[in-house]
């Protein structure tokens, strides 16, 4: 049960803050103002998206290879420190990067293929914002079988749609 505790506390370490410090931006300030890889592509280009989604991807996979049978329970409290970091409560991220990183743990071929869907979709709707949305539904897929784990994932795919259609609502 510790390593929840411990996905929340990693979750709430923001790849976007990460950035900030270490290149003198501040994406909660600037942009979009999240803290997320899509407004660190807005404000720094590219090499500041694949940090920011790389780091977020990362913490995540590696909180979760020590998950053990808390693995969905620990991808909710990631995406929860995530989007409600500890230290900036009312700042964090949207969740996208740590869904992608709880997939890429789950299995690097639902990744793949949930990557070449998404770049398919992209490509017939021109359209990244909403299409993205799309692949969280492999969340509860994934955890198809279990009735808890289909709960915690189906919740942890409904904060992050949440997070997401409260933002366009927002901007």
């Amino acid at each position: 049960m510790w390593v929840i505790i411990l996905g929340y506390v990693v979750g709430s370490i923001l790849g976007g803050r990460v950035y900030g410090r270490w290149n003198g931006q501040d994406l909660a300030t600037s942009g979009s103002g999240n803290t997320g890889a899509r407004n660190a592509l807005r404000i720094g280009g590219k090499r500041a998206f694949l940090f920011v989604y790389g780091f977020d991807v990362l913490k995540t996979v590696l909180v979760l290879s020590i998950s053990g049978p808390y693995f969905f329970e620990t991808g909710l409290a990631l995406t929860l420190g995530h989007i409600y970091p500890m230290w900036h409560i009312r700042t964090g991220g949207k969740g996208y990067a740590v869904f992608s990183g709880i997939i890429l743990a789950y299995s690097p071929l639902w990744f793949l293929a949930g990557l070449a869907m998404l770049l398919i979709l992209i490509k017939l709707t021109r359209n990244s914002r909403e299409t993205g949305l799309v692949m969280l539904m492999l969340l509860p897929l994934a955890a198809w079988g279990d009735a808890t784990n289909v709960s915690v994932a189906s919740l942890t795919m409904i904060l992050i749609m949440y997070h997401h259609i409260r933002g366009k609502q927002r901007a």
